[in-house]
Formats: structure tokens, sequence, C-alpha cells
């Protein structure tokens, strides 16, 4: 079976429930907090926005099926959230907002897919999605902390068609996780030159080229393990290993076990 096949494959089974009864409906967590996730074809890629009111938070995501790591089945989804202000009343201490429009990382992505892949019910479901969103809160704003505003005029980021092709090649990267992706590589499919691209890319998304390879491949090996019935060799091969004991080893060192450990955590009984 070629590879591109078996990643495939695998990735069939991350199935999302189109049958989700909290999809494009208003979702009540509480008192304090709500949640509406709508299937939205109209952006042109991921991302978070924090807007706010006298008495509200809101978080607007969209999920965008071009540029997510993971198998959306072809959909772009929109989340927003509504978080009364009232409820972080209890920490005692003010939340100062920064409000900036910004890329969603693979951390954000994946718990966008854990709330719609959520089958929950009753209180259970509840505390999940309120813990996942607050999750969201944080990210966003500690995103946000990050990437403050440079006025130094030569940097790449300030440069239209510079950022293009990095984003062109944040993008390349995410399709082609499962193939031996290096850096000449990426350099010949955004049409730029490879000290631009390095240079580029960590001012962008503030990681080197290999550590969002690195991150994002552990990420979606993480995920596809918690799948039902994992096969660690196929996992390996889908996010770009020729060889398990490589995939092991990087595993391991990027989450202090093994992937055959973590499957028996998971999977107690098999």
């Amino acid at each position: 079976m070629r590879e591109g096949t078996l990643c495939h494959n695998i990735l069939l089974r991350l199935i999302l429930n189109k049958n989700n009864p909290y999809l494009c409906g208003m979702d009540f967590i509480n008192t304090f907090i709500s949640l509406n996730i709508s299937i939205n074809p109209h952006f042109d890629h991921s991302f978070c926005s924090t807007t706010h009111d006298e008495v509200s938070i809101f978080l607007t995501l969209g999920l965008i099926a071009e540029d997510c790591l993971f198998d959306t089945d072809g959909n772009n989804y929109e989340f927003k959230i509504k978080i009364s202000k009232s409820y972080l009343e209890k920490y005692h201490e003010e939340l100062h907002l920064n409000i900036v429009k910004q890329d969603i990382c693979c951390n954000i992505q994946t718990k966008l897919l854990e709330i719609l892949n959520c089958n929950l019910t009753g209180i259970h479901r509840k505390i999940f999605i309120e813990s996942q969103i607050l999750y969201l809160l944080y990210q966003s704003q500690k995103n946000n902390l990050i990437l403050q505003p440079n006025c130094d005029n030569c940097l790449i980021i300030n440069k239209p068609n510079g950022i293009d092709k990095i984003h062109k090649a944040k993008k390349f990267i995410l399709k082609n996780l499962s193939e031996n992706i290096t850096i000449p590589i990426i350099a010949s499919n955004t049409g730029t030159n490879q000290c631009y691209l390095k240079k580029g890319f960590k001012e962008v998304y503030h990681q080197t080229i290999f550590e969002f390879i690195q991150e994002n491949r552990m990420v979606k090996a993480k995920h596809l393990l918690q799948l039902e019935n994992p096969v660690i060799t196929e996992i390996a091969h889908c996010v770009g290993y020729s060889s398990l004991s490589s995939f092991s080893q990087a595993y391991k060192h990027y989450f202090g076990v093994s992937p055959s450990e973590h499957v028996k955590t998971l999977f107690p009984k098999n």
C-alpha cells in the first residue's frame, strides 16, 4: 500500500460527528459561558479574534480545512464563544485583554477538534467544554502577548509579499507532514530562497522550521494514537518517519513516554 493512501486511511478514522446536536446551535455551557458552532465556508484561513463589551468577552475562531493539521472532512468551522466577565471575578484579578486577530497554532486546532468530536452528555460534557474554552481564552491571550507589533520596517513580517510566502510555506508543511520535508524543498515550493524562508518563518511563527515540523508531527501522532486500535507503524509513516525506532525515539523525547507506552495507558486491555 502506498504511504499516501495509508495516511489517508488513518485520517478517515477521525470523522467529525455531523449529527452532533450541538452543531449549528447555541450551547449554553453554564450561566456564564455559551458556545455556538457553525459550518462556514467563507473564511480563507484559520484564525482567532477577541472582542469584548462591558459585560462579556467574545472569542471567534475559524477552523479551515485547507490549513488545518487534521482532517475536517473538507468543512470549515466557525466557533463563537461568549464568556461573561463576572465569571472571572472569582480570580480577584482583572484580565487585561489584548485584541489582535491572529493565526491559530496546532494546540488550538487540537482543542477545537476535541470540542467538535465530544460525545459526552450532561454535566460531563459541560465540565469538559468549559475547560476547553478556558484553555482557548488563555491561549489566545498568551499568543496576543507574544505577537506584539514591531516597528522595524526591515522585518519580513512587515512585507506583504514576503509574509504571503511564509504562510504558503506553513500550509505546504502541514499538507506534507508524511513526506521527507526539507528546507530546500519548502523553499522551492514557495518561491523563495532558503535564507529568506528560515528568517521569515522564525519572525512570523516564533519557531524554527524544524521546531514547527517536529511539534506538528508529534501533536498529530499523539492525536492518532488516541484513535481506536492504533497501529504505531502506520502512524509513524503518516507523520513522516520511515523507521519505527526513529519515530519512537522522537516521540519519547518530546512527550517523555514512548508511543507504545502511551497506547498502553489509553487502552490497558489491549
